[in-house]
């Protein structure tokens, strides 16, 4: 099938393209095909990361000291500056490529009639419109300034960290905290907030999407009409999960070590998170349920009527014998259509209400738990881990 001319795949991104894009590309820290990677990834690492280090260091507060949290003990701070950062640059790229190859797949399976190019390049278009506003990306600057303001120090401010130093005449903010909550975090949470936009314009895709008169077959192996591809999607979202998530395991963690918690004390936190996580990425696809479940209902009838006539004919002829008149039962390839409308009509039963397997269950439940896996060291001493895992293998 040939792409309408109105459509332009090629132009379509979720990550190139808008202010922010087009200020990486005049800085030279990225060309327009999101290359070179590790450019801009090492860049604003080392732009959220290295001047803390750097005024911790002069100040004395970057290992030990009279500081009880130094800035080299921090876990969340370097977590998320040399981790999450450089994950939320990668995931560009990542995604990208994928979300693409989904768009095209709608017109090389067969999916979109013609009848339906037309909207569909108007959905396109729409999403390129509103990823090119410059409007969505003010106003995340402007939630990032306004949260500024009340920004709170990520330690207990009854003790002196690398960002806040308690003196006799009150709580006194470092260098290295002035630049944590001007650049640090604002290019942090910029980050973040911008893939979050970014991502509600790929849900209002797939929402226009389930409301087109797509070729939907009832017997197509992926068991969801068709639609199975799109948990391809979904699952690459696991690089901006994990990034968020390790972050929320290293602030845990500090909060552990040097405020006296327990991971007891974070299970309902943790378990929302992953909640969360599968509620965010997995429900956008239930926009496609009652069409499944119309093909599903529609397959069982055609399918169970041409059974029906089938399996009759099939037992006239060889169970009654009223037509085989001296056919051989062996080599006929009437029992390998048997066998193949039973498969047919088993994959129909068998499919799914959502376009989701178990796969792009654990690709995105996986990066949501796996940072958080470590904490149990801070209850069960590795020994006993290793033990108990020793003993369920052998």
């Amino acid at each position: 099938m040939r792409n309408p001319s109105s459509v332009n795949l090629d132009d379509f991104s979720l990550a190139k393209d808008g202010p922010f894009f087009r200020l990486l590309v005049r800085a030279r820290l990225m060309k327009p095909d999101l290359s070179p990677l590790p450019r801009r990834a090492v860049f604003f690492a080392l732009l959220t990361w290295l001047p803390l280090l750097i005024f911790s260091a002069w100040k004395g507060s970057a290992y030990g000291g009279e500081i009880q949290v130094p800035f080299l003990f921090d876990f969340t701070a370097a977590v998320r500056f040399l981790l999450s950062v450089p994950l939320l640059i990668a995931a560009e790229m990542v995604l990208d490529s994928r979300t693409r190859e989904v768009i095209g797949h709608f017109f090389k399976s067969g999916l979109l009639p013609e009848k339906e190019w037309t909207p569909f390049a108007a959905s396109l278009v729409k999403i390129a419109r509103l990823r090119n506003s410059v409007l969505p990306e003010i106003a995340i600057v402007g939630l990032i300034l306004a949260s500024a303001f009340g920004s709170r120090i990520e330690s207990s401010p009854s003790i002196s960290t690398w960002q806040m130093l308690l003196t006799e005449s009150g709580a006194v903010r470092t260098q290295a905290g002035w630049w944590y909550i001007v650049v640090s975090l604002p290019v942090f949470q910029f980050l973040m907030f911008r893939w979050l936009w970014r991502i509600g314009l790929w849900y209002w895709f797939i929402w226009k999407i389930s409301r087109l008169d797509l070729e939907l077959t009832a017997t197509h192996p992926d068991g969801a009409a068709g639609l199975g591809f799109l948990s391809l999607a979904q699952a690459k979202f696991g690089i901006i999960i994990f990034a968020g998530s390790a972050v929320i395991a290293a602030d845990i963690g500090k909060e552990i070590i040097f405020g006296g918690a327990s991971l007891f004390d974070y299970q309902m936190l943790v378990l929302g998170y992953v909640l969360l996580v599968l509620i965010i990425f997995l429900s956008p696809l239930l926009v496609f349920s009652p069409r499944l479940f119309e093909v599903k209902r529609r397959g069982l009838l055609e399918y169970g009527a041409l059974a029906s006539r089938y399996t009759w004919l099939f037992h006239r002829k060889w169970v009654r014998g009223e037509t085989a008149q001296g056919e051989a039962l062996m080599g006929s390839a009437d029992i390998q259509s048997l066998a193949d409308l039973a498969g047919s009509f088993e994959i129909i039963r068998k499919m799914k209400p959502v376009p989701i397997d178990l796969n792009t269950l654990m690709a995105l439940a996986g990066p949501a738990i796996a940072p958080m896996l470590p904490l149990a060291l801070t209850v069960f001493p590795l020994e006993e881990i290793l033990k108990g895992i020793l003993g369920i293998l052998f």
